[in-house]
């Protein structure tokens, strides 16, 4: 059931448990909440009930109800969809190609060399490595068709990338890819509202020239404009910085950032 919170009397928030541990968050234990059922204004609202599977509808539904999402369904797609941030981003992420279909392995072959990442438009297959590293023409038949299959995936546009070699993190996660020295910052209107280590599962990790790579976030969060993003980040086997992903801050979760530090920070943006 999703809950309408006003908090602090400045923002109002829709919520919904979703029982991911760094998506949800109890607002009313740390802030002055009501629960007002009738908006006679466009009030400016924001989303916590997990991934939004139709924006437009549900966009057109809240503003119906004087209620006016932080992000526009055009914002929405900027920030969830590879091939529309990508162009904004080129330069600091890696080389990617978006395929309606799985292409020819010739196709492939002449763009990119082995091993290539591999991904859905919006996101991987929660980080399984079996649907995420492309190592050998062999490797390439199998994953086109795991991937088709998979719940997550299959729905997806198919983008290809460039393999980078990221400086590892210090431990492993089970089922998941070799974790990164990877980032994940929280931007309201062009602002950084929040960041912290991605691999929250992991002890805390920390690395030289953080400040480098959240200048690079801050200029994609300038040239996107949208109001209410994500940009993860993450540190090359060679010492550059990368962006790895987009996506609305809507359907985010927090990572090891704190959420109660991060809703006070964007109460004092409002």
């Amino acid at each position: 059931m999703i809950s309408s919170l006003r908090l602090e009397d400045q923002l109002t928030i829709m919520t919904h448990k979703t029982n991911v541990e760094v998506y949800d968050f109890d607002f009313e234990l740390f802030f002055q909440c009501s629960h007002p059922y009738y908006w006679q204004d466009q009030h400016l609202c924001v989303l916590r009930t997990g991934a939004i599977s139709d924006y437009q509808n549900r966009y057109d539904e809240y503003l119906s109800k004087g209620l006016r999402l932080i992000n526009s369904p055009e914002q929405h797609v900027l920030a969830s969809e590879l091939p529309a941030w990508y162009s904004y981003v080129q330069e600091f992420t890696p080389r990617s190609v978006c395929f309606e279909s799985f292409p020819p392995l010739e196709e492939i072959s002449d763009i990119f060399s082995f091993p290539i990442f591999i991904k859905g438009a919006r996101q991987t297959s929660q980080h399984n490595p079996e649907l995420s590293i492309i190592r050998t023409p062999a490797d390439y038949a199998n994953i086109s068709q795991h991937y088709q299959n998979d719940p997550i995936l299959h729905w997806q546009k198919i983008v290809l990338r460039e393999f980078i070699d990221l400086a590892p993190a210090p431990e492993n996660v089970p089922g998941k890819i070799q974790p990164s020295l990877e980032f994940r910052s929280f931007w309201w209107n062009g602002h950084c509202v929040g960041w912290g280590q991605y691999w929250y599962q992991l002890p805390p990790y920390s690395t030289q020239g953080i400040d480098k790579g959240l200048s690079i976030a801050q200029e994609a969060a300038s040239r996107l404009k949208v109001p209410f993003l994500v940009i993860d980040i993450a540190k090359t086997i060679d010492g550059q910085w990368i962006i790895i992903e987009c996506n609305d801050a809507q359907e985010s979760g927090y990572s090891s950032i704190s959420p109660q530090v991060l809703w006070k920070n964007i109460l004092d943006l409002v």
